[in-house]
């Protein structure tokens, strides 16, 4: 659950027992909830909801009004979760001191920063983020974990029956498609390099042509493929070959290369003859936008449904997550009604219990808050630097 840094407990994580307590009730003007006898004060709200705001670039000016009224839901329902944890922290025996706290920032400046305490200071400057607040943050998530690690002690784990079962409704996510290592070496039609590297992601589909090309252009390019496969089919070193004739500059300089390729990866003309060659055939001269590429499949890898043997560990650590968010779900809810958690009528949500393998998420993003990582579900993550 944790690894160097404090192990974050997130915005969406606190929807995950939804809203279940009351709404408006024995609540001060100034409060926007009420978790046992302790109020959540509009203007702490305030300060929090810019404080996550400017981390996920979200603010009521810039921001759609629905997705702004979800995203001040979620930051009350982290608060509202983290003062449950902190009024029952006690009963599991947690406590979180300012030297813990410090151990961590120590442990951050040594090894991220190489004991530059004046560089970890900078970083947290040009983050816009105090000394203070950072400490403040890391002992919050720092006790939140501490009580989620109590709440999910007891779940068990994972039997070999239940991981079967979950392999056998999940075969296909145990599929592995098929795989092979390529290289290539691409003439252009009008003899300039580009950067290209076939992929459909557009990110590298890039040409340098700026003029129009012509049926002449085409028939060079074909001409000069067809005497590079020569000079392949007769033994030519393909490393050689590619720094002399590639004008794929991404590639020509490491002998072609393009390593690992996954259908869909490549544009259509390209990934029909990779996956119709044999093993160390080269191609015949194949057309895409870009020229003519010479191609050699190097290795294949065939299709295969992974076995449960092989992804026995994988699954127990699926199952055990669920059982973890299903417990600590169940605890915020009994929490929620315990200290009977109160909300301003306008700071209601309608967030019902999910199910164990539901994740509650925010639009799909994920954000950091003082350095630190907030992501959705029940599970944490870390990271290091301010």
């Amino acid at each position: 659950m944790k690894r160097l840094a404090v192990a974050v407990f997130l915005l969406a994580l606190a929807l995950s027992g939804g809203a279940l307590a009351g709404c408006g009730g024995d609540l001060s003007a100034d409060a926007v909830a009420k978790v046992g006898d302790v109020e959540i004060a509009e203007n702490v709200f305030n300060q929090r909801l810019e404080e996550f705001g400017a981390q996920y670039g979200y603010s009521e000016e810039t921001t759609d009004p629905e997705t702004w009224r979800l995203f001040k839901l979620d930051v009350l329902e982290y608060l509202v979760t983290y003062e449950m944890a902190a009024q029952k922290a006690g009963d599991y025996g947690v406590e979180v001191t300012d030297e813990d706290v410090q151990t961590e920032i120590d442990t951050i400046i040594e090894s991220y920063y190489g004991g530059d305490e004046e560089a970890f200071n900078e970083d947290l400057a040009s983050s816009d983020i105090t000394l203070d607040q950072l400490k403040a943050n890391y002992k919050e998530s720092m006790l939140m974990q501490k009580v989620y690690e109590q709440v999910t002690a007891a779940v068990s784990e994972p039997t070999d029956e239940e991981i079967a079962a979950y392999y056998e409704q999940n075969k296909d996510d145990y599929y592995i498609e098929e795989t092979r290592t390529a290289r290539h070496i691409l003439i252009a039609p009008d003899g300039e390099e580009t950067n290209e590297t076939t992929s459909t992601t557009g990110s590298n589909e890039s040409s340098t042509t700026t003029t129009e090309l012509t049926d002449a252009d085409w028939a060079d390019a074909l001409a000069t493929a067809e005497k590079v496969r020569d000079l392949l089919r007769a033994g030519g070193d393909w490393a050689q070959l590619a720094a002399e004739y590639s004008d794929d500059s991404g590639t020509a300089d490491s002998g072609g290369e393009l390593g690992v390729v996954e259908k869909g990866e490549m544009i259509q003309e390209f990934e029909d003859a990779l996956f119709s060659l044999e093993l160390n055939e080269i191609s015949q001269p194949v057309k895409t936008a870009f020229g003519y590429h010479i191609i050699q499949v190097t290795t294949i890898d065939e299709a295969r449904q992974e076995t449960l043997e092989e992804v026995t560990e994988d699954i127990r650590s699926t199952l055990l997550s669920q059982k973890q968010k299903a417990a600590w779900t169940q605890w915020i809810a009994e929490s929620k009604t315990e200290l009977n958690v109160i909300y301003r009528e306008d700071m209601q949500t309608t967030t019902t219990v999910p199910t164990e393998s539901t994740d509650t998420t925010l639009s799909g993003k994920s954000t950091t808050t003082a350095g630190q990582t907030i992501t959705t579900g029940a599970d944490t993550t870390t990271t290091a630097k301010p």
